[in-house]
């Protein structure tokens, strides 16, 4: 007996050692990935942990999940994400504690339709990670022995609640890092509207003046002769020039906003309607999917339609060989923990299935003048998100399921 109480247990020296060293670790560490590599070796020195599955709430830019932060033990499954309103994160929500699915069968059954793929990993234990009382992850462990002792349990109700505090503090760097990348945006894109704005001027009147010259002179040119197709070449130039020299405007000089009470499905399927014939040229299949009841929006409907259509282009121009473009709204999950409440937002997601945006580049995609796009101007993105920043929104992109590109538009209602 006392034999495998010593084998599962350890030395309260050694113990205390590890809980020091792990407390120390939370001035130290902001990373949520080297914390959960601390925190499994912290576990391993406790007990027989041979997976541990970090689930941390991913706040950023108005996601509403819990994701996985690093596969710890093992990473032969594509784990999914928690939803915020899942069955698990309201069960941990509500009980804040150790979940044996050996002891708590009922809980079990009833939590096992999410449960199924940590199941499939034989993982046999779980326990929230709680701070401000709010749950902020979730920790899914493969005990290779059990059941653990009470000196056990009580050792990782202490893990617990330091690994609670680690993790909430990186969260908080993390969001840290964030307000400050908001914060060069913000001032970036006031340069570049100052800049832009000198610029725009400076070009529209000898552009107004080559068009006028250049149209005159094509009307001397025989119809199809190589000289008229040349000038009407400069012409088609000179447009599109002045079409980059209003999106700088537009971007320097926003448009006074003349918001109103719009029906976001509405405007969803105008603007659905208005790419149906680029898309069917293109062999792609428009989707679209709407919550029930959705509450209105405050918002300028030209402006709201010009972020919608800017978006669902790019989809169209990341698919040239045909695929699928999903355009949904819904409500976000509760208990999100964002700045407004979830019941006060609508989320608009562009799901297409082109090669996606590379995860370091999801942010300079909103940056004045940065394009990946042959042609292109880079300066679409960048005045979506001012539209959507001046109506207290956010914009960002996440990889979608299937290796595309998904937009997603999180904007306050009415």
């Amino acid at each position: 007996m006392w034999q495998r109480i010593l084998h599962l247990g350890r030395k309260p020296a050694e113990e205390s050692n590890l809980f020091t060293e792990f407390e120390d670790s939370l001035m130290l560490i902001v990373d949520p990935e080297q914390l959960t590599n601390n925190l499994l070796s912290k576990l391993q020195g406790l007990m027989d942990v041979e997976k541990a599955f970090v689930y941390l709430a991913d706040h950023s830019e108005s996601s509403r999940t819990f994701s996985l932060v690093d596969k710890a033990g093992s990473g032969e499954s594509q784990l999914p994400a928690l939803a915020a309103n899942s069955k698990i994160t309201q069960w941990f929500r509500t009980n804040r504690e150790i979940l044996f699915f050996e002891d708590k069968k009922e809980v079990t059954e009833y939590l096992r339709p999410e449960l199924k793929p940590f199941l499939d990993l034989f993982v046999n234990l779980a326990f929230p990670l709680i701070s401000m009382d709010r749950l902020i992850g979730i920790v899914f462990l493969y005990l290779s022995r059990g059941p653990l002792n009470g000196v056990q349990i009580a050792n990782l109700q202490v893990l617990s609640r330091q690994a609670s505090l680690a993790f909430e503090n990186a969260l908080l760097f993390k969001e840290r890092l964030r307000q400050n990348e908001r914060m060069f945006r913000a001032e970036q894109l006031a340069t570049m509207g100052q800049f832009a704005a000198g610029i725009a001027h400076e070009l529209r009147n000898p552009l107004t003046a080559i068009r006028s010259t250049v149209q005159y002179l094509a009307g001397e040119f025989g119809e199809g002769t190589d000289q008229r197709k040349l000038a009407n070449d400069i012409l088609d130039e000179v447009d599109r020039v002045n079409k980059i020299v209003g999106k700088l405007l537009s971007l320097a000089q926003p448009a006074e906003s003349n918001p109103e009470d719009v029906d976001i499905r509405q405007e969803i399927e105008r603007c659905v309607s208005l790419i149906e014939a680029q898309a069917r040229g293109q062999n792609i299949r428009l989707q679209t999917g709407f919550a029930e009841d959705l509450p209105r929006l405050r918002f300028d409907p030209a402006e709201l339609r010009q972020v919608l259509l800017n978006v669902m282009m790019n989809g169209l121009q990341a698919m040239p060989d045909g695929g699928t473009l999903l355009i949904k709204a819904c409500r976000p999950a509760e208990n999100a923990g964002d700045s407004v409440s979830a019941g006060e937002r609508i989320l608009i997601e562009v799901v297409d299935e082109g090669r996606g945006v590379p995860y370091n580049l999801r942010r300079k995609v909103f940056e004045p003048f940065f394009t990946s796009k042959a042609g292109g101007t880079g300066l679409g993105l960048a005045i979506c998100n001012s539209i959507v920043k001046r109506y207290n929104g956010e914009i960002w992109i996440d990889q979608a399921e299937g290796g595309g590109t998904n937009v997603k538009i999180s904007l306050p209602v009415r």
